[in-house]
């Protein structure tokens, strides 16, 4: 498995752990994302790993969109987990296109998508209540891959605008704040 698939797994997995501990009435607290609480956020999180993995499965490119409330929100993670994990499993990452962040290879393209489960898995312990430490590592490989799209992610408004963080500040803290996040 490739290091930047293994990351994204890792990422998967942390929004999954946080999944598996909120408490059945707090999915309708409100989550750091404006407008969402915690069932839409997860609703938001399924809509773009669904479609992620449509992608990896026929190799067509189709943007995401906000997954229908299915009544249950860990049932409806679940499903969306196991589906995106199969699919990334079986996926040619070698395969290029212009994926939703421009040109580049799927293996690429995954790690792009990774900072989306990475970042919500830290909304989602935030919403409810539950601790969360996001690994250095995976912060930082993951800042990387934002800062390398420039200003697209703030022009789509897929986060919003960065908080200081002084520079000696822990990795997850600058990850945090480089996506608007108050760590």
């Amino acid at each position: 498995m490739s290091e930047i698939v293994d990351q994204f797994k890792r990422s998967v997995a942390l929004f999954d752990s946080v999944v598996a501990s909120v408490p059945d009435d707090a999915w309708g607290n409100d989550t750091p994302c404006a407008d969402w609480n915690a069932t839409e956020l997860l609703r938001h999180q399924c809509g773009v790993l669904d479609a992620l993995a449509d992608i990896a499965r026929t190799g067509e490119v189709s943007m995401p969109q906000m997954a229908d409330d299915a009544g249950d929100p860990a049932a409806q993670w679940q499903a969306t987990r196991d589906g995106v994990l199969d699919a990334i499993d079986g996926a040619d990452l070698s395969a290029e296109d212009k994926y939703w962040f421009g040109p580049m290879s799927f293996e690429n393209f995954v790690g792009m998508v990774q900072w989306d489960p990475l970042t919500h898995a830290w909304d989602l312990a935030q919403s409810t209540g539950n601790p969360i430490d996001l690994p250095d590592d995976l912060c930082e490989a993951t800042l990387a891959r934002v800062q390398a799209l420039g200003d697209i992610p703030r022009k789509w408004r897929l986060i919003t605008d960065a908080i200081d963080v002084p520079d000696d500040a822990p990795m997850s803290h600058r990850y945090l704040g480089y996506v608007g996040r108050q760590p």
